[in-house]
């Protein structure tokens, strides 16, 4: 048996203390690693940069020589010793959903950051104590143990194996405790922060939208929930678990931006079903050294992009309004990346590890997201099985197909072939659906948005968010820009627009128009003066050069999408449209 026991005595320091403790029969040398990325947010993170004051000792209190044998490894060598004990710090002060975060007010962990597993006993039940300081509490996912009267403030806990004990974060600390139940089991939601929250409605909607996912699948998946929730300065981001989920939201969310908390709830929620027990093959058992690759993050991140809001509408805490809004603005952004026509989607998956979590300025150009091209490609499935079966089929079929196929004690879902393969025992195996797998998930191919909203009784309309004054399309010139103080500099130069093709750099500093002064808000109303082939000379810093470059403005692309009722939708448009979006009792 492996034990851990994780204290936090001086929480200023942010130091963690971690204490392993392996009862073995074998001897030997012990090697020991701490993971180098979490399951969730696929980049290789290096998380042993933060581990310090390693010892190694035999159960009698004898130190025992170890050296390191990599970055993220250690090896001790133990020789005869069947009890061996090591302890070790891990400095914890970045307060993310992904890592971990100790200070006078908070314990938080996520088990990749700080518990080191033994290699070659990753598949036994392990043990977790933890001991807080006084007045705190500890709330995790993991089963508990009964206490222990010689430890009173201490929590002991019971993972199944290393990939329970990493999958499950802690919060110790004097957070609020909200619970409710639905079909008997037991949620509770660990609050940690204040805001401008009201409680009561927080716990009211997140009951709501577990009810309408548990709704679509048929049932739980988890004995019990735990959502931590952090409230915070400005900061964001979910990270899910497999009976639990760390949310962090801004502190005045939960007034005019409160559909953020709904939409981020109701993700990382659905991950329990999608990537926690439906997972790809290469998603389990992990290697936590190196990379996981797998071509099926779209499906993985992009059907739960797509279901997150849709069931917030069937829920009723979204208006159908307000959500067609959302699914025009996501069309105009995937519409504004000139990578769609060179990254696909399962190149988008398979790269995550080196572009989707280490953007630059050239990822405009690039590469695209699998959780937004994903969310829409799966709304283009769902759309199309609608039509060819006459509204008897959705993708929530496929979906639930999937999830009973591939059973989380299974090997998963194989990387060749199974997804295709699913959606067509669901919409039918012509070759009409696996066209589409082809164009848009394999391929590059532009998404037919009309075709897709005609389904439903919809038609996109384009329109420019500045027009000119006469009507007439505005000139372009293909540049992203951000503030820096009073200084305005190139974020991206896209490689469809005349910036690029005229020398524009990215970090250029915006000087000057045609002699005048400017900034992006001036810029842009001195375009609104120009037409479609007009030259302006932009001035610019070039590090400390200034330069003049000519740029012969194009043709704006559309940046601006409303989606509208055809003018005499038929009885089947207008069936079809409530069964997408119709509310869930």
């Amino acid at each position: 048996m492996i034990t851990y026991t994780i204290s936090m005595p001086a929480p200023h320091s942010h130091l963690f203390h971690v204490r392993i403790e392996i009862a073995r029969a074998e001897t030997g040398d012990v090697q020991l690693s701490l993971p180098a990325w979490t399951p969730g947010s696929y980049m290789i993170r290096e998380f042993a940069r933060h581990v310090q004051e390693f010892q190694a000792a035999d159960g009698e209190g004898r130190p025992l020589p170890w050296r390191k044998v990599r970055k993220d490894g250690w090896l001790v060598a133990a020789g005869p010793a069947t009890g061996v004990v090591v302890s070790y710090k891990v400095y914890a002060f970045d307060l993310t959903v992904r890592t971990s975060h100790l200070d006078g007010t908070h314990g938080y962990f996520n088990g990749a950051n700080v518990l080191m597993y033994v290699h070659g006993h990753t598949r036994e039940p392990l043990i977790l104590h933890v001991d807080p300081p006084s007045g705190w509490q500890v709330t995790t996912g993991l089963t508990p143990l009964p206490p222990d009267p010689a430890y009173p403030h201490r929590a002991s806990f019971q993972a199944a194996d290393y990939d329970e004990l990493v999958d499950c974060p802690v919060e110790c600390g004097t957070h609020r405790l909200l619970s409710f139940t639905v079909d008997g089991v037991p949620h509770r939601i660990a609050i940690w922060g204040r805001g401008n929250e009201d409680e009561a409605r927080l716990l009211a909607d997140t009951q709501r939208i577990v009810e309408v996912q548990r709704a679509m699948f048929g049932g739980l998946p988890y004995r019990d929930y735990t959502f931590i929730l952090h409230l915070t300065d400005g900061r964001g981001g979910g990270l899910e678990h497999r009976n639990s989920a760390t949310n962090m939201v801004d502190r005045w969310t939960f007034a005019d931006q409160y559909e953020r908390y709904l939409s981020l709830t109701s993700h990382e929620l659905f991950h329990a079903w999608n990537v926690k027990r439906l997972r790809p093959a290469p998603l389990g058992p992990f290697d936590y050294q190196n990379e996981n690759y797998t071509r099926l993050l779209w499906l993985m991140e992009g059907a739960t992009s797509y279901y997150d809001d849709l069931l917030l509408v069937r829920a009723g805490l979204m208006s159908e309004e307000r959500y067609l809004q959302k699914l025009a603005d996501e069309i105009v952004q995937l519409q504004s990346q000139p990578g769609r026509r060179l990254q696909s989607l399962e190149q988008s998956s398979f790269d995550a590890w080196i572009k989707f979590y280490r953007p630059d300025e050239n990822s405009i150009n690039t590469s695209i997201s699998y959780y937004l091209k994903g969310a829409l490609v799966c709304w283009m499935f769902d759309m199309a099985i609608r039509a060819r079966t006459n509204g008897e089929r959705s993708f929530d079929d496929v979906m639930r197909y999937l999830y009973q196929r591939y059973p989380i004690e299974g090997p998963g879902i194989p990387e060749e072939g199974a997804v295709l393969a699913a959606i067509e025992a669901i919409g039918g195996a012509d070759g009409g659906l696996r066209e589409l797998y082809e164009r848009y998930v394999t391929g590059v191919e532009e998404l037919d948005y009309a075709a897709a909203l005609a389904v439903v009784g919809l038609e996109p309309r384009w329109q420019h968010r500045r027009p000119r004054p006469d009507g007439q399309p505005p000139a372009w010139l293909g540049v992203n820009w951000r503030k820096q103080g009073e200084r305005t500099l190139v974020a991206a130069v896209r490689s469809d627009g005349p910036a690029y093709e005229a020398g524009v750099y990215a970090d250029d500093e915006l000087i000057a128009i045609d002699g005048w002064r400017v900034n992006e808000e001036r810029l842009n109303q001195r375009l609104l003066e120009r037409r479609p082939g007009d030259t302006v000379r932009l001035t610019l810093f070039r590090g400390d050069a200034l330069i003049e470059v000519p740029v012969i403005l194009a043709v704006a692309p559309y940046d601006m999408l409303s989606l509208v009722p055809v003018a005499a939708p038929t009885a089947q448009q207008v069936q079809m449209r409530a069964a997408w979006l119709g509310r869930i009792v």
